[in-house]
């Protein structure tokens, strides 16, 4: 059986997260543990010992969609730090610290 992992796994979380924060927006209030243990009761999406974990995660990821401050960043900025190599990227944060003398 298929199942998604790493970023895959972490879009999923967000996904449902920003689901859960519709629902609070529409109702006024929400239980995300209620609302995960009746998602996953329908979909299985985990397995009933990796329920907790999951509730933990999608908890996580909500508060952090509800108290995100940042709306919009550069898309070519960020292409251009994602193209950097492991060993450019080392160069790059060497050389902010020591601009800030650290």
């Amino acid at each position: 059986m298929f199942k998604l992992t790493g970023t895959a796994l972490q879009s999923a979380q967000i996904s449902i997260a920003r689901y859960c924060l519709n629902l609070e927006l529409q109702s006024g209030a929400i239980n995300i543990s209620h609302v995960i243990a009746n998602i996953n009761d329908e979909y299985h999406i985990v397995p009933s010992n990796a329920m907790n974990a999951l509730i933990n995660d999608i908890e996580n990821a909500y508060n952090y969609l509800k108290n995100q401050q940042t709306t919009e960043i550069s898309r070519a900025g960020y292409w251009k730090f994602k193209a950097l190599s492991p060993f450019e990227a080392k160069q790059e944060l060497s050389n902010e610290l020591s601009r800030l003398n650290v």
